[in-house]
């Protein structure tokens, strides 16, 4: 099978100023970046108010026609943070797929079923700084309670939001991806930027959430995935999980090798440590605290727009100290 990116036959045309003819591929993440993707700066903290607070702070993108436009904040915010932006989102992630399920693009490969193998194990550290494919959670003592905001939070983007248990509840949570040289780089998880993959319009991947990977620009876009034996993929965890960065050949992977789109999470953007800063996550500092997670739960998409916080979820399977944690700030749904 020929492993070199080539056209995967998507236009990229979200500002009415681009050609609807383009159909380049062979270089997407030049093509996206040039693009489409300038459209999240328009709202930079959009991923945020999907879950890492914020949400009474910024206004919301509302698509006019081939233009996104930025609305006042709707007053329709129920009790627990959520709102008709949420189900709205939620209703176009549903019609993406109904509409690649008319088109056969769906096969009928096994999802990321609710089992046993979704696990959560806290590490013990020691004097040493998280391997790739450790997820850190945020210490909440630190993030909820410090009166000095930890560099830590303008690293992630992270703001403060007090307006009830959810909305404090929405810690962040990265998975360390990289060592490198120069520092350790990882992605934010759980911070959807409000647009399927299929807005960009992209054929491949069209249902899949595009996802703020973080503060620092410099990646672009990385996608982490099940399959370690793509070319080019990086294998993060024993159990499969794997990181990849050229989106020619995941297109070539899901259309004429064995892969599956719904197996594949985007982010755009990272969270970055330079080699200064990486003492930032050694366990005396109070800031994050590592655990492991199995690949199938780290690769699920949400239910619904009305789950807890993935800071919630990890914490409670994790149980112990983040369990008592969570029961003392407050931060789990009542029993």
């Amino acid at each position: 099978m020929r492993t070199v990116a080539k056209p995967c036959h998507g236009r990229i045309h979200m500002a009415s100023s681009l050609p609807h003819d383009s159909k380049k591929c062979a270089a997407p993440l030049r093509l996206i970046g040039l693009s489409a993707f300038p459209l999240l700066a328009l709202v930079p903290c959009r991923a945020w108010l999907s879950n890492i607070g914020a949400r009474a702070l910024l206004p919301r993108p509302v698509r006019r026609g081939s233009h996104v436009v930025v609305a006042a904040l709707p007053e329709d915010a129920d009790g627990d943070g959520s709102t008709d932006w949420d189900k709205e989102l939620q209703r176009a992630t549903e019609r993406l797929k109904k509409k690649e399920l008319q088109e056969g693009v769906l096969t009928a490969v096994p999802l990321f079923d609710r089992s046993d193998d979704w696990t959560v194990e806290r590490v013990d550290l020691k004097d040493e700084v998280p391997a790739a494919g450790t997820v850190l959670l945020a210490d909440p003592r630190t993030f909820l309670e410090s009166k000095t905001m930890p560099a830590a939070a303008a690293r992630t983007g992270w703001m403060p939001s007090f307006e009830s248990r959810r909305e404090r509840a929405r810690l962040p949570v990265v998975l360390i991806t990289e060592h490198r040289s120069e520092g350790i780089e990882g992605v934010l998880l759980g911070s959807w930027s409000g647009k399927l993959m299929g807005d960009m319009g992209l054929e491949h991947f069209m249902t899949r959430p595009l996802y703020i990977g973080g503060a620092n620009p410099g990646r672009g876009l990385s996608m982490l995935h099940s399959y370690p034996e793509m070319p080019g993929a990086s294998q993060l965890t024993e159990d499969g999980l794997a990181v990849s960065s050229d989106f020619g050949v995941a297109c070539d992977w899901i259309s004429e090798g064995p892969g599956s789109a719904l197996r594949f999470k985007f982010f755009w953007n990272t969270v970055s440590w330079r080699r200064d800063e990486v003492d930032e996550m050694l366990s005396d500092k109070g800031i994050w605290i590592p655990v492991t997670v199995s690949r199938d739960l780290l690769l699920r998409e949400p239910d619904s727009s009305f789950e807890d916080p993935l800071w919630v979820q990890y914490a409670m399977k994790a149980g112990g100290e983040l369990q008592e944690l969570g029961d003392q700030l407050g931060l789990f749904p009542p029993s």
